[in-house]
Order: C-alpha cells, then sequence, then structure tokens
C-alpha cells in the first residue's frame, strides 16, 4: 500500500517539473526607424535640432508590451518584452525618423550627443504608447517645439497615430508603434519646417 502512494508522489512531483518546465521564454523586440535607405545624402543648409528630453507616462515605462483592454484596464505581456528601456528606444527612432524626415544629419538627443550648434529643440511626453485589443496601436504624445536659445516653446501640440498591426503578436506591435512614431516624426518636421 506504501508503494503505490510513493508512486504516486513521484509521479506528481514529475509532473510538477514538467510544467515548470512548459513556461515560455520570454521573446525581446525593438521599435525600429523608417529604412535607413531612406536617410539624406546631404544635409546643406538642413535644420539643427535636438530632441529630448523625451519621457513616458511611468505606466508605460517598463520591459513588458502593454496593450489595452479597455477604458481602466490594461495587459502586461509577460514574455514579450522591450529589448531596450522603452523610453530610450522611443527617444533613439523619434530622432532618426525626424532625421530623415528633415533631410538632416544634424538632429541629437538631450540628454545624450546634442548637436552643440544653435539648435532648435523638441521636447516629447508619450502618454499612450500601447495595442489595443481592437488590433489596433495607439501612440498619444504632447511635445512642445522650441526655437534656438527660446526658454518658451514656440508651439505646443498634443498628438495621436494609430495603425492597423500587421500581424496579430509581440512583432506586430512593435512593427505599428513604429510607424506611429514615424508619424510624430513627420508632424514635428512639418511644424519646424514651417517655422524656420
Amino acid at each position: 500500500m506504501q508503494r503505490p502512494f510513493r508512486l504516486a508522489l513521484v509521479a506528481a512531483a514529475l509532473l510538477a517539473l514538467g510544467a515548470c518546465g512548459s513556461t515560455p521564454p520570454a521573446r525581446f523586440y525593438s521599435l525600429e526607424a523608417v529604412p535607413a535607405a531612406l536617410a539624406p545624402a546631404s544635409d546643406a543648409g538642413a535644420l539643427a535640432v535636438d530632441v529630448g528630453p523625451v519621457v513616458l507616462s511611468k505606466g508605460l515605462d517598463r520591459a513588458q508590451m502593454v496593450t489595452r483592454l479597455g477604458p481602466n484596464e490594461v495587459a502586461l505581456h509577460d514574455y514579450s518584452r522591450w529589448a531596450d528601456p522603452l523610453e530610450d528606444n522611443v527617444a533613439r527612432v523619434l530622432a532618426e525618423d525626424l532625421s530623415v524626415a528633415l533631410g538632416s544629419q544634424r538632429v541629437g538627443l538631450v540628454p545624450g550627443i546634442e548637436t552643440r550648434e544653435d539648435s532648435w529643440r523638441v521636447t516629447v511626453q508619450v502618454l499612450r504608447f500601447e495595442a489595443g485589443a481592437d488590433g489596433r496601436s495607439l501612440l498619444v504624445a504632447r511635445w512642445r517645439l522650441f526655437k534656438p536659445g527660446a526658454l518658451t516653446p514656440h508651439v505646443t501640440r498634443k498628438s495621436a497615430s494609430s495603425t492597423a498591426l500587421p500581424t496579430d503578436d509581440a512583432a506586430g506591435i512593435a512593427s505599428a508603434l513604429s510607424t506611429d512614431l514615424d508619424a510624430l516624426a513627420r508632424e514635428i518636421a512639418a511644424e519646424l519646417l514651417a517655422g524656420r
């Protein structure tokens, strides 16, 4: 009688160990700028711009991707994570996209490698940066544009962009949010070019 009990206990322990071993591995994703092939070959006379600081709302600045399930509910993707700190990744991609949109290599990051010249400056606060249960991404950001040397903003805007996820997975979320960042960069670039 004792032997069957021991066998059942061993079998239960093996099943428990097997369940622990079936946890899916974490996968890592990165935002990407528009293709480098579109980058300008020359930037003679182009605008100089410093991007930053770029700040994400605290609930967004995390390793896990976020999906909004409803007005007051979000889900965290425990096994779909950003490869880099999200705030840094957003700032880098936004600066790269802005460089392409302006046709200028004179775009730097603050804090970081500033252009160190008479530059425009754009600050960004990211309010929403997520996928939705509707299969679309959403970027909502408040941004300010400062003329060279100015302490008060030349322009203050709130922008929103939404893109259909190309695939129904984490790679699709990263791709759609990258597209939204490019849309934001183009909107900022249009304002810069109009105000120069």
